[in-house]
């Protein structure tokens, strides 16, 4: 099996070790390496531990250019690029894979379900919503292209960037913009859809997403560069009006904190 887990180091995340665990137990064992522009002692240690090789980009310039360097920084044909602060339950890599190899598709996702700092499920307003798009335009669809596709990601983002499996081979070229800080994920499913490219959805939530104050997604909302982003590619899909719509209501959203699903 050609795949690696690239894990994105980046600073002291107090989940890193989390992450690794949860890749190393999958039910198909894989490559797991690690990427960083940060080098610290936490993050070597962590590597060192899992046994993991820990790559370290040189060079700084953004999210955009770290996701690229992690993309390529193994020969593996299939990769993901696994979050720090996530945890990939077991059956991700097997699920993954198999929706690969069924459509051809040349990149796969799952769903997500939203955890607390302890590992236990939670939902937020946000995350409800993504979870409703999901449920009103896939359903249980395997594979996803063309009109279906455009209506999934006019709503927002509701497609988790640490769900994405990549094929390599058939994305050759294929780069993160390093113009966006926040919705460079968001940016690249719209410009795979806009290329005519298949995405397989697997329907099951395979990955537990945290949103606390320590991320750098939590960081980018303060600083209102996810505001910004989001009003930019609300106003690719729709006339002015409607976009900002969309964007007052998911500004909103943000505002508000998760709770602890009962």
């Amino acid at each position: 099996m050609d795949h690696a887990f690239v894990v994105l180091g980046y600073g002291k995340s107090p989940f890193l070790g989390h992450a690794l665990a949860s890749l190393a137990a999958q039910t198909l064992q894989s490559r797991i390496v690690i990427a960083t522009s940060t080098p610290n002692d936490q993050i070597a240690q962590a590597a060192a531990a899992f046994g993991a090789p820990l790559l370290v980009n040189r060079i700084r310039d953004g999210i955009g250019a770290d996701w690229n360097f992690a993309l390529e920084a193994t020969d593996a044909r299939f990769v993901t690029l696994a979050h720090q602060d996530d945890v990939y339950f077991p059956r991700f890599l097997e699920r993954s894979l198999s929706a690969l190899n069924e459509t051809g598709a040349a990149l796969s996702f799952t769903g997500y379900q939203e955890i607390d700092d302890c590992g236990a499920p939670r939902t937020s307003r946000i995350s409800g919503v993504k979870h409703a798009i999901e449920a009103v335009f896939l359903g249980r669809a395997r594979i996803v292209s063309d009109i279906r596709l455009r209506a999934f990601l006019s709503f927002g983002n509701p497609l988790p960037c640490s769900s994405v499996t990549y094929d390599r081979a058939a994305l050759k070229g294929f780069r993160f913009s390093t113009h966006f800080r926040s919705n460079l994920d968001w940016d690249a499913w719209w410009r795979l859809m806009a290329a005519g490219e298949r995405f397989a959805h697997v329907a099951e939530r395979l990955v537990g997403r945290r949103h606390n104050a320590l991320t750098e997604t939590a960081a980018l909302t303060r600083a209102g560069v996810r505001a910004a982003e989001d009003a930019q590619m609300f106003r690719r899909a729709w006339p002015r009006p409607v976009a900002d719509a969309l964007h007052l209501a998911y500004r909103a959203g943000y505002q508000r904190e998760p709770r602890r699903a009962s």
